[in-house]
């Protein structure tokens, strides 16, 4: 996992091709004009996700994993929590989707939470199971996110 704020100073050549190139879209891009929905980076291999997505309550929410793509995950405005735990691979799963790349854990051991605020990334391998879009302060907000999601055939 990779978790950071998004500068104009940052060396992006500290980072993997395809991270860098994920990076680079979303500094290039003008978040205001940009439509909500997937936009092709390369092809299949990454896109971006761009969604206003509301924020909810930790319980009731479940930790998941993807097997194909990392998530590179951005905040032009507002933020969440995310809870993070390394995945060993002996959760219990909960509902699988693999035409989606997703499955939902019960639960995990150890798990952090990290607060993500605008200019923020966090960058979340299939070995990082991850619970995004919790409640930054005490109640449901709107907040803007892009997840780019990176072919692990590119790292």
């Amino acid at each position: 996992m990779i978790f950071s704020k998004l500068t104009a100073k940052d060396p992006l050549t500290a980072y993997p091709k395809a991270i860098r190139q994920a990076l680079e879209f979303i500094q290039k891009t003008d978040w205001k004009a940009i439509e909500n929905g997937k936009h092709p980076i390369d092809g299949d291999k990454m896109f971006a996700n761009v969604m206003d997505m509301t924020t909810r309550p930790f319980e009731g929410s479940h930790p998941e994993i993807h097997e194909k793509y990392i998530d590179l995950m951005y905040w032009p405005e507002g933020g969440e929590k995310i809870g993070v735990a390394p995945y060993l691979g002996v959760e219990p799963i909960l509902e699988s989707r693999p035409e989606n790349d997703i499955a939902f854990l019960a639960s995990v051991d150890g798990e952090s939470v990290l607060t993500a605020t605008e200019g923020c990334f966090g960058v979340f391998f299939p070995w990082d199971a991850h619970r995004p879009g919790l409640f930054l302060e005490d109640g449901p907000a709107v907040s803007r996110k892009c997840v780019v999601k990176i072919s692990v055939e590119l790292i």
